[in-house]
């Protein structure tokens, strides 16, 4: 299998309406077409994203389809790294779009300076195309290279694996693939895992991606069975990620960045938030607790709310019986 720069991994499910504007920013870049290839996944849509697909593939040798039964984005992914030609690999999402000739100064930047893991920055826009500012301030100025361990330490931990250009050999090696398990959180479990153990990483501060936040998307999914899924996911993710930390710290014989732990606590606290909307707390209380994750504290810029609001919540929480009881008088009062 001959090697080329750089494969895109595209998981698409009943995205029928954003899915060729997410192809036409990728082909549209500045990359000859013998240096990359488009792997699409189809995931079991139902609408017409494969048609769209197939027509755009027709006219474009480096877009290629492949096809699953629906079984999720992890397995979407995993199909596609198994298939990947690349010596790089970016995920994009079907209802993103990628900023305009930007991707050639990343790949560049990753070669020269031999790199297993590069970050850049991204902008969100609603469907519509307004820009929106971001809700947290992690954009960073441009790093030399450093260990993942070290970045870390000076910045926050992303969970978009969105972001990030990643060395294919580098994972392979670590034997990193997404959680099939898992249906919301997966970025967060194998970003932790890749992030604390690069030898070679950096950040270019160039807007490269363009998240695009839709009230539509599976993230926003009314369904209950859908929701008791989602939160048991995030709890299970926060644990996975502790695990990841804590065997990091094991070998390394010092403590894991607190931006880790980090993106742990949001899981938990989402999760316990989720819990009481949807009156699920004992249930949410019995897995954290049982994962050794209850209580939990605020640790990390990523848990950090900066507001009365959010410390008098997560100080609610942290009391089973007060936290139980929100909960009951939600469920009466919603």
């Amino acid at each position: 299998m001959n090697e080329i720069l750089l494969t895109y991994i595209i998981p698409v499910y009943n995205t029928e309406r954003y899915v060729l504007r997410c192809l036409q920013s990728i082909v549209n870049q500045q990359l000859w077409p013998d240096d990359y290839e488009v792997l699409v996944v189809d995931d079991g849509s139902t609408d017409g994203s494969r048609a769209v697909v197939e027509a755009f593939a027709a006219e474009h040798r480096q877009v290629k389809l492949l096809t699953q039964q629906n079984a999720g984005v992890s397995a979407a992914r995993n199909l596609a790294m198994d298939n990947a030609r690349g010596r790089y690999l970016m995920f994009v999402d079907s209802d993103d779009r990628l900023g305009d000739d930007v991707i050639h100064r990343l790949v560049q930047r990753a070669i020269d300076d031999d790199l297993d893991v590069l970050s850049f920055n991204y902008e969100c826009e609603d469907a519509q195309g307004n820009v929106l500012p971001h809700s947290r301030e992690d954009n960073y100025a441009t790093t030399p290279v450093v260990t993942g361990y070290d970045f870390l330490k000076a910045h926050s931990m992303t969970p978009y694996v969105w972001r990030f250009l990643l060395r294919r050999e580098y994972l392979q090696q670590g034997g990193w693939r997404f959680d099939p398990s898992l249906i919301v959180c997966e970025d967060g479990v194998l970003i932790a895992r890749f992030l604390l153990n690069a030898p070679r990483m950096a950040h270019e501060d160039t807007i490269a991606y363009c998240y695009v936040n839709r009230s539509d998307s599976a993230m926003h999914n009314p369904d209950k069975e859908h929701l008791r899924r989602r939160v048991f996911s995030q709890v299970d993710a926060a644990a996975s990620i502790n695990a990841t930390a804590r065997q990091f710290e094991a070998t390394a014989g010092h403590p894991a960045p607190a931006s880790v732990d980090g993106v742990r606590n949001v899981y938990l606290y989402f999760s316990m938030t989720k819990a009481l909307t949807c009156g699920m707390v004992d249930e949410v209380l019995d897995r954290i607790s049982k994962a050794g994750l209850y209580p939990f504290p605020c640790v990390g810029p990523e848990a950090d709310y900066h507001g009365a609001k959010w410390k008098i919540i997560h100080r609610l929480m942290m009391v089973p019986g007060l936290w139980k009881l929100l909960s009951k008088i939600y469920q009466k009062v919603r």
